[in-house]
């Protein structure tokens, strides 16, 4: 046999170590698996099929239960799932399909906040400006933009005091009613300014019409321009009573049985509530952000910080967003409710996940954030086989069924 020389040797050593590394390497990637941050499959998968499938499974049931409305849930800029149930119009029988337009509630104050922070990202107003600077003629001093985009001014909710002041309910008021009425009644606010978190309705309706002063246009054209436009947001478009009441696939509002709210004298209002939209335009506003198409990246992350409550509180409040952790995740998020309707929207960064939830009916199931989370990141984008090893054939149709508790 031929002597095996001094640099065989030493290849052969390297080459078995080599294997050795490889194989530590892969024993330790296959017993250390971490969730990938993004699943990167297409939309056609086993895996996604069995996610809708679990998905219209339990809208369904919630149907049965009386919810009425849409579910949507998409990442990455692209609709993974759209369910809709139940009608837009009762009485003509018109079903709720991707174009019934939605009250979206105090979602709205997402957008009232983004409004604001454009404005100062083109340096129009400073979020420390004293309210006085804009209404000299309210009757209270020391709190600020920032107060009011956190709940923290310490102001009275004007649903509440209007109610008690205005006799005539049969004309809608609008965000100058209302001011109005606050010069000449001054109701005396429940904290002073910063004392506590408090939330409430007033600080974003002014912070609507502070978008009117500082802009020189309606709150509603702002919106249009600014927001929905670049956003593609087609459907989307700020309630003013009388004027758009006709729009095409406008979803009635229902108590219960089926009986339309009345229209409300407050419906007039904005910045606090008011934009209609359907969940298509919801997405696009919420996958909207992270292009910042709208607004610098640095600037919206001012909407994200907890600032409303103490840092250590696990529920906080940004800027129009709602803020707590998820198994370690940042999940920020906002519900609406008015006149019948109810919103949910969510957002999980690190997924660049949207939820959204739309409902036209008071009464009947809805979905909470719980068990959304839990169904579709715990269940699926936490740990899908083909997303964390998707370059093997054999593990491209894999899906692992779990039944739901």
């Amino acid at each position: 046999m031929k002597n095996i020389g001094k640099a065989e040797i030493i290849f052969l050593i390297l080459t078995l170590g080599a294997v050795i590394l490889f194989i530590s390497l892969e024993k330790r990637h296959f017993t250390n698996i971490q969730p990938p941050k993004m699943p990167k499959v297409t939309p056609d998968t086993i895996w996604h099929q069995h996610l809708r499938s679990d998905l219209d499974r339990v809208l369904m049931k919630k149907n049965k239960f009386g919810f009425n409305g849409a579910l949507m849930v998409g990442w990455d800029n692209e609709i993974i799932y759209e369910g809709y149930v139940g009608y837009e119009d009762y009485a003509n029988n018109d079903s709720i399909t991707a174009e019934t337009r939605f009250q979206t509630g105090s979602v709205s104050k997402q957008f009232t906040a983004v409004a604001i922070l454009q404005l100062y990202a083109n340096g129009r107003l400073h979020l420390d400006d004293s309210i006085s600077k804009y209404f000299p003629d309210l009757p209270y001093q020391g709190f600020t933009i920032h107060h009011l985009l956190v709940h923290r001014s310490g102001l009275s909710n004007y649903i509440y005091f209007i109610d008690k002041i205005v006799e005539d309910k049969g004309k809608t008021y609008t965000n100058e009613d209302i001011i109005r009425l606050w010069k000449q009644h001054e109701p005396l606010p429940y904290y002073p300014p910063d004392r506590r978190f408090d939330y409430s309705n007033s600080g974003y309706m002014l912070l609507a019409s502070i978008v009117e002063k500082v802009s020189g246009m309606s709150y509603p054209e702002y919106m249009r321009k600014n927001i929905f436009e670049p956003l593609g947001m087609d459907d989307a478009f700020v309630y003013i009573a009388g004027l758009n009441d006709t729009i095409p696939h406008l979803a009635e509002g229902y108590k219960y049985h089926w009986k339309v709210v009345t229209e409300a004298y407050l419906n007039g209002t904005y910045g606090d509530k008011g934009i209609y939209a359907t969940a298509r335009d919801l997405f696009k506003w919420d996958q909207g952000l992270y292009s910042e198409t709208i607004l610098p990246s640095d600037t919206l992350q001012k909407a994200f910080k907890p600032m409303g409550k103490p840092k250590h509180f696990k529920h906080n409040y940004g800027y129009g967003w709602r803020i707590f952790e998820h198994k370690g995740k940042k999940i920020y998020y906002h519900a609406g409710w008015w006149q019948g309707f109810k919103t949910l929207l969510i957002r999980v960064p690190e997924y660049k996940l949207s939820i959204i939830v739309m409902k036209n009916i008071k009464t009947g199931a809805m979905f909470s954030r719980h068990e959304l989370l839990r169904i579709i990141i715990d269940r699926y984008l936490a740990a899908p086989l083909e997303a964390l090893i998707p370059d093997l054939p054999q593990f491209q149709q894999c899906y692992i069924p779990i039944e739901f508790t």
